[in-house]
């Protein structure tokens, strides 16, 4: 592999396990919050995680392995990238910096593979979710928030599912920059009905820390090094939703 390809060498999640915590919320008609299952929240990685994931909750037939990648650059790395997922037996990988400008969907070479993408800079930022051949069919929607966010919804099964695709402001940008990206992921997560599930992969430029410090329902304690002010807004986020920190990298 190209060791200029900023990947997080992915495993399998274990989807089954998550699927049976605390679920996620969205909201009701009065804008409270309801709880359903199979919803996680991941920081920048799944490396940590060993074992096939198994969505039981999906459709028994099916098995999906989610990855998140922050790819530095997608120019010259989209066959590449193919390669580790069909390696790594890899469904749907949501990258981040992907730095390609424009809001498509395009598949790639002929590997039957698609990738979703947002991106207004060739210089920075930019976001996308490959999907592989088995599930690009099942792609109903896509909702892009500039060169931050996408998401893409799925139906499998009797079950929609939903992947959002995230780029945090990095660490000496403005507040307000921060803010606003906090905001956006707030209005695409409250946009998903009851009933759907969700799975959040990024790049969300913080630490959580090694330690649970009072996000016990959210935090599963194996963080590392200490909590930051860009982890305490993932905390914070999931923590309103109702999410899981599945993993971190």
């Amino acid at each position: 592999m190209n060791p200029n390809m900023k990947t997080r060498h992915a495993r399998a999640f274990p989807l089954s396990d998550a699927l049976c915590l605390p679920s996620g919320a969205s909201k009701n008609e009065q804008g409270a919050p309801h709880r359903r299952p199979g919803v996680v929240i991941s920081e920048q990685g799944f490396s940590r995680v060993p074992g096939r994931a198994r969505v039981k909750k999906l459709a028994q037939d099916y098995r999906i392995r989610l990855a998140t990648w922050n790819i530095g650059t997608l120019t010259g790395k989209t066959r590449e990238l193919v390669d580790t997922m069909l390696r790594r037996r890899i469904s749907i990988a949501c990258l981040q910096e992907t730095k390609w400008v424009g809001e498509k969907a395009r598949e790639i070479d002929d590997t039957g593979f698609k990738l979703y993408y947002t991106g207004k800079d060739r210089y920075r930022n930019g976001v996308g979710i490959v999907v592989d051949k088995h599930l690009k069919d099942s792609v109903v929607t896509v909702t892009r928030k500039g060169d931050r966010i996408i998401l893409v919804k799925l139906v499998i099964g009797g079950s929609i599912v939903n992947i959002i695709s995230a780029y945090a402001p990095q660490v000496g940008l403005d507040d307000l920059a921060k803010e606003q990206f906090w905001e956006q992921m707030d209005d695409v997560v409250r946009e998903i009905p009851f009933g759907e599930k969700l799975f959040i992969g990024g790049d969300f430029n913080g630490h959580v820390g090694g330690h649970k410090q009072g996000y016990e329902k959210v935090h599963g304690g194996f963080g590392f090094g200490d909590l930051n002010e860009g982890g305490r807004r993932i905390l914070d986020f999931a923590v309103a939703f109702d999410l899981i920190v599945g993993n971190t990298l």
